[in-house]
């Protein structure tokens, strides 16, 4: 069943950093109050993040696979090493990537 139109405009009133400021300040105290509007915004913005972490652990690792290491430019290629080693780097904490086994 999709999201009501009162539930969606809810959830666009939301101020996404502050409700997540504000749990992580207070978990015990705070999450539970959530509304169901922020869970539903918390719930749909996890899943986009996961979505663009996923699509740039592919991005990283496409990269990797085509780097010429035999590069002319040895300053370009150290800039592309570089960041890709901060993107896996900022990528580490969804390694294992969980999966659900529908139980």
């Amino acid at each position: 069943m999709p999201a009501s139109e009162a539930l969606l405009a809810a959830v666009s009133r939301l101020d996404m950093i502050e409700l997540c400021g504000r749990i992580i300040a207070n978990p015990e105290r705070n999450a539970p109050r959530a509304t169901v509007a922020e869970v539903f915004a918390l719930a749909k913005a996890t899943e986009g993040l996961w979505a663009i972490v996923l699509e740039a652990n592919l991005l990283v690792t496409a990269l990797e696979r085509s780097m010429p290491w035999a590069s002319q430019d040895a300053e370009h290629h150290e800039h592309v090493v570089l960041q890709m080693a901060a993107v896996r780097d900022l990528l580490a904490f969804m390694h294992p990537i969980p999966i659900s086994t529908g139980e």
